[in-house]
Order: C-alpha cells, then sequence, then structure tokens
C-alpha cells in the first residue's frame, strides 16, 4: 500500500505543477492576463454562479455546494479505495490530518483547473480552433501545442499514469471485497482474485464505452455516478444510524432511486449535476 501512496504521491505533483503551468502558460499568452481572462468569463456569463432559487435544470454554487458535500460523504465514507488510503496512515489523528489536508489542496486545484478552463476559453477565442474538436479535447489539444516538447509528452503520461492508477485501484478494490466480504475462497486466493480482476476490467471497459456516448467527461461522471453513490451512502448512512434497518429496506430504496434518476437524467432532462 505504500508503495501505491507514493506512486500516486509523484502523479499528484506532476499533475498539480502542470496544472499551475498551464494556468501560468495562458496568463502569458493572453494579452492583460488574469484580468483579461476574468473580464471575459464576466461578459460571457462564466461568473453567475449566484443564481436563487436553485433550478432542476442549471448550475449553480449552491447546487454544486449540496453535490460536492454528498459526493465527499460518499467518497469518504463508503469508497474502498479512499477508506484503504485512509488507514494506510497509521492512526486516526494521521487520518484526521490527511483529510485536512485534501480539503485544502482540492479547493487550491479546483479553483486552478476553473481558471485554466475560463484561460482556455479567452485563448481560444482569439485562436483558430479546429472545428472538430471537442470541449474535452481542448486541454489535451492545448497542452500538445503550448506547452514546451518534454513538458506536455510528462504530462500526458501523467493524465494516462494517473488513469490506469485510478482504474487498477478500484478494480484491486473491488475484487478484494468481493473475495472477502461474500465468501472467502479457502484455496487456490490468487488465481480466484485474478479471474474476478479480468472479470472486472472487461465490465469496466464496457462501461467506458457507455459512458462515451452520453456526452462529455463531467457529464458522463456525474451522471453514472449519480446512479449508485446516492444509494451506496443511503446504505451507509442506514448502518449508522438505524441499527433496525435491513438490508432488503435498502434494496427497495435502490429498486425506486434508479428509475427515478434515470428519469431526472433521460425523461425530465435535469442538469447532470443532479
Amino acid at each position: 500500500m505504500a508503495a501505491v501512496v507514493w506512486t500516486d504521491t509523484l502523479q499528484f505533483l506532476i499533475l498539480v505543477g502542470g496544472a499551475i503551468w498551464i494556468a501560468l502558460s495562458l496568463v502569458h499568452q493572453i494579452d492583460g492576463g488574469a484580468i483579461t481572462i476574468l473580464s471575459h468569463a464576466a461578459s460571457t456569463g462564466r461568473l453567475d454562479i449566484l443564481d436563487w432559487p436553485p433550478s432542476l435544470f442549471s448550475l449553480s454554487l449552491p447546487i454544486v455546494a449540496i453535490s460536492f458535500f454528498f459526493q465527499l460523504m460518499q467518497e469518504y465514507g463508503t469508497d474502498q479505495i479512499t477508506v484503504q488510503r485512509m488507514m494506510a496512515t497509521g492512526s486516526q489523528r494521521k487520518t484526521f490530518k490527511a483529510i485536512l489536508f485534501n480539503a485544502g489542496t482540492d479547493l487550491v486545484v479546483i479553483s486552478t483547473l476553473l481558471f485554466i478552463g475560463l484561460g482556455l476559453l479567452s485563448f481560444y477565442q482569439l485562436n483558430p480552433l479546429p472545428a472538430d474538436i471537442a470541449p474535452d479535447s481542448l486541454m489535451p489539444y492545448y497542452i500538445i501545442h503550448q506547452l514546451p516538447n518534454g513538458v506536455n509528452g510528462l504530462l500526458i503520461t501523467a493524465i494516462f499514469a494517473a488513469a490506469m492508477s485510478s482504474m487498477d485501484s478500484g478494480i484491486n478494490a473491488v475484487a478484494t471485497v468481493l473475495l472477502n466480504d461474500y465468501k472467502k475462497p479457502k484455496n487456490k486466493i490468487v488465481t480466484k482474485a485474478r479471474g474476478i480482476t479480468i472479470l472486472l476490467g472487461i465490465l469496466a471497459t464496457g462501461i467506458a464505452f457507455y459512458v462515451s456516448s452520453i456526452g462529455g467527461l463531467i457529464k458522463a461522471f456525474y451522471s453514472f455516478m449519480g446512479l449508485f453513490s446516492a444509494p451506496i451512502l443511503a446504505l451507509f448512512l442506514l448502518g449508522v444510524i438505524n441499527r433496525r434497518m435491513a438490508f432488503h429496506h435498502w434494496l427497495i430504496g435502490l429498486a425506486v432511486s434508479l428509475p427515478f434518476t434515470l428519469w431526472l437524467q433521460h425523461g425530465l432532462g435535469a442538469h447532470w449535476v443532479w
């Protein structure tokens, strides 16, 4: 586990350093720098985030705050990967420090990424862009064509490495749960774990093809996670708050929540953050 933590730490440093480099590069390449970027964002309505009352069909800061709160509750309370990493800290005090550090880092990283998005908007308003470039491809396109050789290769490699690291961590966590929490085999544990890992990898690949048809990485992520994050968090909270609830009660809630979420996404056309 220590090797995984240190590998993720190195990837984190490369990715954050790259994000800061991109932000500074955008400020340097756009006349007027950050002031121009923010002015352009304001003139196009990108900074109108305090819309009230909340709407099912638009994005606003209150909605993002509520969504992010429950997302983090699910991640820190039920996500097997996160729990494994918190347990690797060695003590409850160190875990608490790690959570606080992560919260502060999230604020900086998310703010930097939002600024990069606004910077890319301004930059490509002034510079030609191929017509077939998808919005999700803007940052890789900028990295490849605007950053120095070597830096762009390192960043693209780190992005792929982080993606593979996240996937293999998730597959390993699910395989561990299936082996130990349901029916722990008495023999050939490694062989069975490898078989489960292969099946989970195939399943993850199939899901990737599905979410790619939703449109947009962020929309795909929240649309897919919305189907399962809330039921998993509900199961966790049921176990903490009310010990009289049984598993079949959760199954009833799951049977109601999944169709309702799908109706919100595809029937009503609610914003993907819901």
